[in-house]
């Protein structure tokens, strides 16, 4: 069926940053939809289909708009929006595959503003980037979503004929998505020059790109969706003037298509229609939409490091509020907010690659990379803050933290007043906490008292290497070296426990290049550092093979480094043709594991027995990697830090694990869902990196492999793919490659990083894969329990306060009520449909009732309170809020 109508949406993209100083920006962004009103009621007296329409492109710069706005303009703005003149999308901002589940349902406070406010979006719009996660169907789905719009830049992405498709987007709990993949933004101004007055021009182009389609084949309906932006500046732009006037002009002359200035959701809904009128059914399409684009978070690599960790302190620091007297999630707010930036999918300046030490693209990538330094302290900060408010609830007597407690001599005597020595440490009482849905092991190492000295925002237990690596912030305050702490905790449960002497571990052993422990014998291949056996002494099997390395850190570069990043995405195109840009035919790396390689000696400590490998390549970057086989549990630790050398052509960094065996399949932890990469991802998706949540995962005819990874979110399946045509993936190989670093891109991103920079993973082998085991393995390696000195308290035994009973295939993540009081958690089913009990021994539930993600009860979904039944559909994720 030949197109008869264009569509047209003029909204300005969103980039927080890239065009001015992002603080800036946001007062920008005001100002631009201050315009747009007055030029949607200056445009009034055209034809309907040549009337002004605008639309907000994400809610939370809408909802910040309305936060400053006065009631008078509010009130001008509901009125066009009730006019169907003004539109606002749903979705918070352009995404990263960073956003967490935990996180995610956070930035939907911009959305439940703008509910408060009137309004009611239908539409989620994601921009520039070239995907989405796929845990986001289902929110989106549970908001009342009815579509959900991809303007998707083909620079270093998706091809531009590619785009122009409408599908079912298939969740992980089965429902569909009504989804449009279209043009970039810019398209209409950069590609069919609306806006420039040319009819004859525009003409022209569309002709010839509407017969491309055609001739592609696969879209037949009548309308097509082409978005505005600004000509001069599509990126955070204002409304354009002349497209009113250009639409009357171009239907007054009868030409072909026939043009219509829409909002979003009138845009989609006219789609629907077309599609509904063609009469084939939609293709359905499920899994994740795995972004081109989420390779930049690995030019900042040591920000993301931060981000990712205090990511996962969120659910844990919104447990202890839910059950603490008064607790107070204002600060978490915070924190949240600022790594939501984080993880918002704009890095620094447009002329970052062309002038990288101006201070234009300074200030915006300083402005960047301190949401994640920000966002870090402030979860720190929230986490001692509501730690030590439960302790003082749960725990006898002072603790840490109280500003009456301060060291005054180093002799262990007490003294009254204001100030005493608390003794050592191995003699104080501790208040622990599992935050997780699954039972936890406590075994952690007694941590330093700081004695009220510096940091006193961050808990003891958080300010040692333990934590994170290179955490530590004073060598004399390090872990005991006699006792640990050890508790069987029971899901969202808390005790006080006292420090115990390590136990003897017998078994543990080692020499020049390996180290043995009770489970597990591991041999260090002298000519690269990575594990050249790691044999499981209860069965006898070596679970690296040849072709399935096991830490093994490759450097990455141009033979030739004049060709620049050009050679990494595309090389020259035309801006104004957008059908121009396209991926080389393959690009040629050159790639080298260490040239010196040094062994330390073992160390036994409490924590485990650990081998220390040293690495250097000759242009400078180094790095120290530790293998640990810990004292308690199965898997295998291991710690990295890289030393980087500033290089500014591209170059990549790259830690490999692989399994034995053939016929790999891989796994991968997308947020609440954990996706089969040969099977679940959308057609045209990058597979060559995609970016994960807690782990990835390996399973061959002979062996599985699971690697919780808390820092390093990009892993290129079945082994490097960075020399692949576009997001195409070669190979069959069981290696799951971490890209640690890159400075590939040649826009918006910096060119250049040093210094030290920590990994850590955490490796199950496995002789078969249990995705189950996997999840709950990476659960607990990623998320690191809550404990806070209690000084003098007597131990309590473990108390659970939250009880699920049902399947282990259901997780769960529980905070205060975001929009009331009470509790809401969310529930998610990986396995098949569920049913499970619910019991708070610490409390009275008064209702049940579920909810929507952003916390608004369902109507007509009271659930009896005893015996307080929850049926869980299957892949999916309830929420629920108790009174």
């Amino acid at each position: 069926m030949a197109i008869q109508d264009i569509l047209l949406i003029n909204h300005t993209h969103t980039d927080i940053g890239y065009t001015d100083y992002a603080d800036t920006l946001f007062r920008h962004q005001r100002r631009i939809i201050d315009d747009a009103l007055d030029l949607v009621e200056a445009e009034s007296h055209r034809p309907d289909e040549a009337r002004f329409r605008w639309t907000c492109e994400v809610s939370a710069i809408t909802a910040d708009w309305f936060r400053h706005a006065s009631d008078g303009q509010k009130d001008r703005f509901r009125g066009l929006y009730a006019d169907g003149l003004v539109d606002a999308a749903a979705m918070p901002v352009h995404w990263t595959p960073l956003i967490s589940p935990a996180n995610a349902l956070r930035s939907l406070k911009h959305l439940r503003l703008l509910k408060d406010e009137g309004l009611d979006p239908k539409v989620a719009m994601q921009c520039d980037v070239n995907g989405l996660g796929w845990f986001w169907t289902d929110i989106l789905i549970d908001l009342g979503i009815e579509g959900f719009l991809l303007e998707s830049n083909p620079h270093r992405g998706m091809h531009f004929d590619t785009m122009q498709r409408i599908f079912d987007w298939r969740s992980p709990s089965g429902r569909d998505l009504f989804t449009y993949h279209g043009w970039h933004y810019s398209t209409g101004t950069n590609t069919f020059y609306l806006g420039n007055d040319d009819p004859e021009h525009t003409q022209a182009t569309i002709d010839r790109t509407l017969a491309r389609l055609e001739e592609r084949g696969g879209y037949p309906y009548s309308a097509v969706i082409m978005p505005v932006t600004n000509k001069a500046a599509p990126d955070n732009g204002f409304a354009t003037r002349g497209l009113s006037e250009f639409v009357e002009r171009w239907n007054g002359e009868g030409r072909t298509p026939r043009m219509r200035i829409c909002t979003v959701t009138e845009a989609m809904r006219a789609i629907r229609r077309s599609v509904e009128a063609e009469g084939t059914p939609l293709p359905v399409h499920a899994g994740d939409w795995s972004d081109y684009w989420v390779d930049g978070v690995g030019s900042t690599a040591y920000e993301t490091v931060v981000a990712r960790q205090a990511e996962r302190l969120l659910p844990a620091v919104d447990f202890l509020t839910a059950f603490t007297k008064g607790g107070d999630d204002s600060l978490l707010d915070r924190a949240a907010d600022e790594l939501q930036w984080y993880d918002e999918h704009t890095w620094g300046a447009y002329n970052t690659h062309a002038d990288p030490d101006s201070p234009f693209a300074r200030m915006q990538l300083s402005w960047k990379t301190h949401r994640a330094h920000h966002g870090f302290a402030l979860a720190l900060e929230a986490a001692s803050t509501e730690s030590r408010r439960r302790a003082h609830e749960v725990a006898d007597g002072a603790v840490e933290g109280d500003h009456i407690l301060r060291r005054v001599n180093g002799k262990g005597e007490r003294r009254g007043g204001n100030a005493f020595d608390p003794g050592p440490v191995e003699e104080h009482g501790y208040y622990v906490a599992n935050p997780s849905s699954y039972p936890r092991r406590l075994y952690w190492p007694v941590p330093a008292d700081h004695a009220g000295s510096a940091p006193q925002t961050i808990l003891d237990a958080h300010s040692s290497d333990r934590f994170l690596t290179g955490m530590q912030t004073r060598k004399e305050q390090s872990p005991s070296t006699t006792h640990v702490l050890v508790a069987d905790l029971p899901p969202f449960s808390e005790a006080v426990v006292r420090p115990v002497h390590a136990p003897e571990v017998p078994g543990m052993a080692s020499g020049e290049g390996w180290i043995e422990s009770p489970r597990w014998r591991l041999e260090i291949d002298p000519r690269d550092g990575a594990i050249r056996s790691l044999v499981d002494k209860e069965t006898g099997r070596d679970c690296v093979a040849p072709d399935a390395p096991l830490g093994r850190m490759i450097y990455e570069s141009l033979p030739d480094p004049s060709k620049d990043r050009f050679a990494t995405f595309g090389g020259d195109y035309d801006w104004s043709r957008m059908e121009t840009i396209r991926w080389p035919e393959g690009t040629e790396f050159e790639r080298a594991t260490a040239a010196k390689v040094t062994l330390e000696t073992a160390k036994a400590t409490p924590m485990g027995i650990a081998l220390t490998v040293h690495l250097s390549w000759p242009h400078g970057d180094a790095a120290r990697i530790t293998y640990r086989l810990p004292a308690e549990g199965d898997g295998i630790e291991v710690d990295a830090m890289l030393f980087k050398t500033p290089v500014t052509a591209p170059d990549s960094v790259y830690m490999l694990f692989g399994a034995p065996g053939r016929d790999p399949s891989i796994h991968l932890d997308v947020g609440d869902a954990v996706i089969d990469v040969a099977r679940e991802q959308i057609p045209f998706s990058c597979e060559a990196w995609i970016g994960i949540q807690r782990f990835a995962a390996i399973g061959t005819d002979g062996a599985a492999l699971t690697v919780a990874s808390p820092d390093a979110p990009l892993v290129q399946p079945f082994g490097i793919q960075t020399g692949n045509v576009g997001s195409g993936r070669q190979g069959n190989d069981p290696l799951l490659a971490f890209w640690l670093t890159n400075n590939h891109w040649d826009t918006n991103f910096p060119i250049v990083q040093s210094g030290g920079i920590p990994f850590r993973f955490r490796l199950l082998p496995r002789p078969k894969l249990d995705l189950g085991e996997a999840a709950r393995f990476a659960e607990l390696e990623t998320t690191p329990p809550v404990i806070v000195r209690a000084y003098d308290s007597e131990e309590k035994p473990p108390r659970a306060l939250v009880e699920l009973d049902g399947p282990v295939t259901v997780t769960a993540r529980v905070r205060k009520a975001p929009a009331g009081s009470g509790l809401m958690l969310s529930l998610n089913n990986a396995g098949p449909a569920a049913t499970v009990s619910l019991s708070m021994p610490s409390r009275e539930i008064g209702s049940v009732r579920l909810a929507r993600p952003d916390g608004a009860i369902l109507p007509d979904t009271q659930i009896d309170v005893s015996p307080r039944l929850i049926e869980i559909p299957p892949r999916a994720t309830i929420h629920v809020l108790l009174d």
